[in-house]
């Protein structure tokens, strides 16, 4: 039987089959429309110019509360409008301030089964340009949760390394 493939994954690469890399599963293709869709500008997309989130118009702020406020509103306010499966059930921003970097982890469940958890990681940088970490399986316990965030941090020191 052939596999079934629900839609293509962000970022566009060519796929095993020859066409472009495809999600087989709910929760791989969640993850994609949310990484593209916090990735997106307001008015970037042509036909929908409220698709998206207004992230990018806080990089070159200073890292004060309010900001870190907007920044949450921005993602709560477009996964709320363009998301509506899934529920936030966790928010948190983290910034280091010498290095003007903001990281943004949620913690989502789907609304029509709660048992079912996924994490993305968001980390902008003075250089404007936001990037989206993904936890390679879904996180279904506190345990997971911490062993993705562990391999956050160890991702961005890998990162300052190179």
């Amino acid at each position: 039987m052939a596999q079934k493939f629900i839609g293509v994954t962000l970022p566009i690469r060519l796929g095993q089959t020859g066409m472009f890399d495809q999600s087989t599963t709910v929760i791989q293709q969640v993850r994609s429309n949310f990484k593209n869709l916090i990735l997106t500008k307001k008015g970037e997309r042509v036909g929908q110019p409220e698709l998206g989130c207004n992230l990018w118009k806080i990089l070159f702020e200073p890292l004060t509360e309010e900001t870190l406020e907007n920044a949450r509103l921005a993602v709560v306010e477009a996964v709320d409008r363009w998301l509506p499966f899934i529920e936030l059930t966790d928010f948190q921003i983290t910034k280091t301030d010498d290095e003007n970097i903001i990281s943004i982890t949620c913690l989502y469940r789907f609304r029509n089964n709660p048992n079912v958890t996924d994490q993305v990681t968001i980390l902008t940088t003075a250089l404007g340009a936001p990037s989206v970490a993904f936890p390679v399986e879904p996180v279904t316990t506190q345990t997971e949760v911490e062993r993705v965030n562990n391999q956050v941090k160890n991702a961005r020191r890998i990162r300052r390394l190179n």
